[in-house]
């Protein structure tokens, strides 16, 4: 029996996908809502589905670009509280460093786009931001207040 998976199944596919089960186990997922039977007109559905989520994914890979290009080896300033010796007494996180560069450019950053390492020291760190196989970097330069 045909059904499309409605949600990322176990071992079995993700969401959105065709596939060719045992009738019992089929009827399983369906009672569960797991999956749909795949009727012509389910599965023209799906087509236009996955058709809309590839054109929502390149219109963002588009606004991420630029994104990018307007973040792009750029320098954002982070005041922080720190020892004599530099020390922070709280790293700086991900989240810090989306909302100085929210502050700084004005634009917007998703924290999970961002990589970088724990920054506890007084001083300038490198920091990535990417999204699938796009990125950029931008310095932060953490000063003490």
């Amino acid at each position: 029996m045909k059904v499309i998976l409605t949600t990322d199944v176990l071992k079995l596919g993700n969401r959105y996908e065709l596939k060719e089960l045992k009738d019992g186990y089929a009827n399983i997922l369906i009672s569960k809502g797991q999956a749909l039977l795949a009727t012509p007109q389910a599965i023209s559905n799906l087509a236009a589905k996955k058709a809309q989520i590839e054109k929502q994914k390149e219109e963002e890979m588009k606004i991420f670009d630029s994104l990018i290009s307007s973040i792009d080896n750029k320098r954002i300033e982070i005041k922080v509280k720190a020892n004599e010796k530099g020390h922070l007494f709280k790293s700086v996180s991900t989240r810090d460093v989306a909302t100085a560069i929210k502050d700084t450019t004005g634009v917007e950053v998703d924290e999970n786009s961002i990589i970088m390492n724990h920054i506890k020291e007084v001083g300038i760190h490198m920091v990535e931001i990417k999204k699938g196989n796009k990125k950029g970097k931008c310095e932060i330069i953490v000063n003490k207040i």
